[in-house]
């Protein structure tokens, strides 16, 4: 890997970023000199990645040209699992939503159907246009990941997915490299990413649905740890005395007590015992989504159910307040469909047991899961496709068209000072 190759790559970022959209801007936020910041746009200006637009604000002197990525040069594919639905994403290399679909799907019957539905959904939402100009993909999946490998590892509720070759089954169907990541990083990437404006270079993404996972923007970076267990959230012990079998088999994990399975189990209980009528009359088949529909209809066991999950998981949310100190905690998923009747007991827990200097300029806001999840595993791919190491593989080339992602550890820094 040249210089050339990792001050080119600094160069795209910055601009893919929104910090620097000019040749003096760049030099600004770079620390580049004016020849080296010619050179690279030059480069890129010739390779068709950049175009240049019209005349920035000017400031004295010469007008500087705004540079953009190019129209129509190349697009990504951002594939999420959840535990019930595959959300398809594809955009363009500035982030520009292209085609999207959402389609119900249980994750549970196994790698080789999913990855047949993803291919089949993927088929019909590519159009011949944007399958030629495939670059990259990046699938989320909701279990713990392997990231350096692209394989999911040992996940609760994905049985049968334990070391599925993820990664190398979508490089050899699509012919471009491909990353597999857990689905709360990637949605707090795209999170993150939509408000990083405001939202500051810290920040954690809470995704509270039949499991309970996190994703940390740390310095303006995806935190995954060293092997890329961080976030798992939803396995971490809270009553450590619960007789409760977590599906990942331990007990008294916060998923098992305030997971959308938890609730929807509790729910059942509490029907059978003759505190809801509005339960009871979806016994057959209860599921959290009733429980969600009880809250909105004032039923009070439903509301104690969703209150009591809010109040663990801001109980646990309140000790990495503490100890990572973010600015912003994104609350996704379908408990946080509940609205207040979650989004406060968390508020009040996480307030009541961090540090106040943690808390004192702290937001927690919901997101929604449809505009962040697929637009982050794009966001991914293509982070991932101008990495220094990445892009010295595939721009002598043209294109990412047939290089593999090779096993690599880290997501480069997207915080530029």
């Amino acid at each position: 890997m040249t210089e050339q190759t990792q001050t080119l790559s600094l160069v795209l970022r910055t601009i893919r970023s929104g910090l620097a959209v000019t040749r003096p801007e760049l030099s600004r936020h770079t620390g580049l000199g004016r020849t080296s910041i010619t050179q690279r746009v030059d480069y890129a200006l010739k390779a068709g990645l950049l175009s240049e637009g019209e005349p920035a604000p000017s400031t004295g002197g010469r007008p500087s040209r705004i540079l953009r990525f190019a129209s129509g040069r190349g697009a990504v594919l951002g594939v999420v699992f959840g535990a019930t639905h595959v959300h398809l994403a594809v955009a363009d290399l500035d982030g520009t939503p292209l085609a999207d679909r959402r389609l119900s799907w249980n994750v549970e019957r196994g790698p080789e159907a999913s990855l047949a539905a993803l291919i089949d959904a993927a088929g019909q939402l590519l159009t011949d246009d944007l399958a030629g100009r495939l670059w990259g993909v990046c699938v989320g999946v909701p279990g713990p990941v392997d990231f350096a490998r692209g394989r999911p590892v040992q996940p609760p509720i994905m049985k049968g997915w334990h070391d599925f070759p993820l990664r190398e089954r979508l490089e050899t169907h699509f012919a471009v490299p491909a990353w597999v990541d857990n689905d709360a990083n990637v949605m707090a990437l795209g999170a993150w990413s939509q408000h990083r404006s405001t939202a500051g270079n810290d920040a954690l993404l809470v995704k509270a649905s039949t499991g309970i996972g996190l994703g940390l923007i740390s310095r303006g970076r995806l935190h995954r740890g060293a092997r890329g267990a961080a976030g798992d959230l939803g396995h971490t012990i809270v009553a450590a005395e619960s007789r409760l079998r977590c599906r990942c088999g331990k007990f008294g994990c916060l998923e098992a007590l305030a997971g959308g399975w938890a609730l929807a189990r509790d729910a059942r209980a509490a029907a059978l015992a003759g505190r809801s009528a509005f339960l009871r009359d979806r016994l057959d088949d209860l599921s959290v989504t009733d429980v969600l529909e009880g809250c909105a209809h004032d039923d009070e066991a439903s509301t104690e159910l969703v209150t009591r999950a809010g109040e663990l998981v801001g109980a646990q949310l309140a000790l990495l307040v503490s100890v990572f100190n973010p600015s912003t905690v994104y609350l996704a998923g379908t408990l946080a469909q509940a609205g207040d009747v979650f989004r406060k007991p968390v508020i009040e827990q996480v307030t009541r047991g961090a540090l106040p200097l943690a808390t004192d300029e702290l937001v927690i806001t919901d997101v929604d899961p449809d505009r962040v999840e697929g637009a982050g595993a794009a966001q991914l791919a293509i982070d991932e496709l101008l990495h220094p190491g990445m892009l010295s593989q595939w721009l002598p080339h043209g294109s990412p068209r047939n290089v593999q992602a090779g096993d690599r550890t880290g997501a480069h820094p997207l915080y530029l000072a």
